[in-house]
C-alpha cells in the first residue's frame, strides 16, 4: 500500500496537483459516486443480472476506479494512515 501511495503522490506532484484542496477532492468523490449510481438509475437488477451485462460491468469498473482513485488521493494528501 505504501508503494501505491508513493506512486499516487508522484503522479499528483508531476501534474502540480499535490496541493489540491480537500473540499475539491470530496466534491470529486461525490460527483464520481453519483456517476456510479446513475448506472443503476431506474433499475433494480440482481447481482447475477449485472454480472451478465459486460457493458454495464465495464462502466461500473470505470466509475468505481474514479471514486477509489479520488479517495486514495485524498488519503495520501492528508497523510492518513491507510
Amino acid at each position: 500500500m505504501k508503494q501505491l501511495e508513493a506512486d499516487i503522490y508522484n503522479h499528483l506532484k508531476e501534474r502540480n496537483w499535490h496541493n489540491l484542496r480537500p473540499s475539491d477532492l470530496a466534491k470529486s468523490i461525490m460527483i464520481e459516486g453519483a456517476e456510479l449510481l446513475e448506472l443503476f438509475q431506474w433499475e433494480n437488477r440482481a447481482l447475477e443480472e449485472v454480472r451478465g451485462d459486460q457493458e454495464k460491468v465495464e462502466a461500473i469498473k470505470k466509475e468505481l476506479a474514479d471514486v477509489l482513485l479520488y479517495c486514495i488521493e485524498m488519503s495520501v494528501l492528508l497523510e492518513l494512515d491507510t
